[in-house]
């Protein structure tokens, strides 16, 4: 049986979309070119994550009708990435490189966090010692931001760097978080359950941790 946590998502939506302004300064309707990515052979796919060169990543169906993750190239189209050695996949983010994270099952039935690389293909970034993890965001040197169970079985939001594997990043005093995206320094954003039992958005920085960036005068903010 396959385990796992769906967290909110903007979807980027399955097109490319190419923006122009008007000739004149007070133009204010965007023109846009629609593009219709495909599919990996079965009927319907989402787009989730898109680069600056137009490399798009989401969750396309396959002919076998499973979903697996997609790299989508301007120039080579929509590539199957494959999965952990389970059924599906997702990709959540994609960086300049078209590396590309999110998660797919494993062959025990699991979701686990990967990050997948050109020419060298998906690997498993593990978990926090529980069951799952999965992987939203990844900058230009490979690192990832996510969330994994724990031993303890709780949620908490992870930074994977390839020389040193998954960190736990821990919470703004409570019990759970979960980290959507990080830049090139290796800042973190996304939301953390405080010690009053709510969730909070954060910005965790390397060297100073993880700051609560309060809310807009509500109970709780996501980063």
């Amino acid at each position: 049986m396959c385990i796992r946590n769906y967290s909110r998502w903007s979807i980027v939506g399955l097109l490319v979309a190419s923006v122009g302004l008007g000739a004149h300064a007070n133009a204010q309707a965007a023109r846009y070119s629609v593009t219709d990515l495909g599919t990996l052979g079965g009927a319907t796919s989402k787009g989730y994550g898109v680069n600056a060169s137009g490399q798009v990543t989401g969750e396309a169906a396959t002919a076998e009708g499973v979903f697996h993750a997609f790299l989508y190239t301007p120039d080579r189209g929509m590539a199957d990435l494959g999965t952990l050695g389970g059924a599906t996949s997702q990709g959540y983010g994609v960086n300049a490189s078209g590396q590309v994270t999110g998660d797919s099952v494993t062959a025990g039935g699991v979701f686990h966090a990967f990050l997948y690389i050109p020419d060298r293909g998906m690997a498993d970034l593990g978990t926090l010692g529980g069951a799952t993890s999965q992987g939203y965001g990844v900058n230009a040197s490979g690192q990832v931001a996510g969330d994994s169970v724990t031993a303890g079985g709780v949620f908490h939001m992870f930074l994977y760097t390839p020389d040193r594997g998954m960190a736990d990043l821990g919470t703004l005093g409570g019990a759970t978080s979960k980290g959507y995206g990080v830049n090139a320094s290796g800042q973190v954003t996304g939301e953390a359950a405080t010690a009053g039992g709510v969730f909070h958005a954060f910005l965790y920085t390397p060297d100073r941790g993880m700051a609560d960036l309060g809310t807009l005068g509500g109970a709780t903010s996501q980063g």
